[in-house]
C-alpha cells in the first residue's frame, strides 16, 4: 500500500511539475512604408565631356537645378594638369558635402534623408564627382565618381521653406572620358526619405 501511496505521489508530483504549452505570440509584421511619389525625369544618357554641359530642371519650372561640367585646371608649382568633373547646385538647391567637398555615391535602394552622417547639405554647393591628373610622365584618376556604374547622387530642393530630396543617377566612363547622366528624380512630398533607383 505504501508503494501505490509513494507511485501516486510521484505522478501527482510530475503532473503538477508539468508547464503549460508555450503560447507563441502571432507575429505582427509593421505595415510597409510606402515610397513617396516622384517626380521622375529622364535625361537620355546626356554625356558630359570636355567643353560639354548639361543643366537639370529636376523639378520642371523650367530653370537650372543642377549643373555639370568639365573644367580644366592648370597647376604650374605641381607641374600638372586636373580634368575636373563636377556638380554645382543653384539657388535652394542642395548637394550633400563632406569635409573634402565630395559627395556619397550611392547604390540602388540607399536612402536619401534630411541628414546624412558624414556630409552636410549645402545651398550653391560645387562638388568633385572625378579628375585627371596629369602629368608630364603619366595620367591617372581620381575622385569618388571614377568608376560609378548606374550608380545616384543625393539631391534636395527647397520650396517655401519645405524640403524635398531625390536622386540623380549617373556613371562615368574613364574609357571615353565621359559622366554620364541617366535619369533624375525628386520627391513631391517633402521631408520624406526616398530610396535611390525607386
Amino acid at each position: 500500500m505504501k508503494k501505490i501511496a509513494l507511485i501516486a505521489s510521484l505522478c501527482f508530483a510530475l503532473v503538477a511539475c508539468q508547464k503549460d504549452p508555450t503560447v507563441v505570440p502571432p507575429v505582427v509584421t509593421p505595415p510597409p512604408v510606402s515610397h513617396p511619389q516622384m517626380r521622375y525625369i529622364d535625361l537620355h544618357n546626356a554625356e558630359v565631356g570636355f567643353h560639354q554641359e548639361k543643366a537639370v530642371d529636376v523639378d520642371g519650372d523650367g530653370s537650372t537645378d543642377f549643373f555639370f561640367g568639365v573644367i580644366l585646371v592648370g597647376d604650374p608649382i605641381l607641374e600638372r594638369d586636373r580634368l575636373q568633373y563636377y556638380a554645382m547646385s543653384g539657388v535652394k538647391c542642395n548637394l550633400l558635402n563632406d569635409a573634402d567637398d565630395q559627395s556619397p555615391v550611392l547604390n540602388k535602394l540607399d536612402t536619401v534623408s534630411i541628414s546624412h552622417s558624414g556630409y552636410t547639405w549645402w545651398e550653391i554647393s560645387h562638388i568633385l564627382l572625378a579628375e585627371k591628373i596629369i602629368t608630364f610622365t603619366e595620367s591617372h584618376w581620381e575622385g569618388l565618381w571614377k568608376n560609378a556604374n548606374h550608380q545616384f547622387l543625393p539631391i534636395q530642393i527647397e520650396r517655401n521653406g519645405k524640403l524635398f530630396n531625390g536622386w540623380i543617377e549617373m556613371s562615368f566612363s574613364i574609357a571615353t572620358e565621359r559622366l554620364i547622366l541617366h535619369n533624375a528624380a525628386i520627391s513631391v512630398e517633402e521631408a520624406k526619405t526616398v530610396k535611390a533607383g525607386v
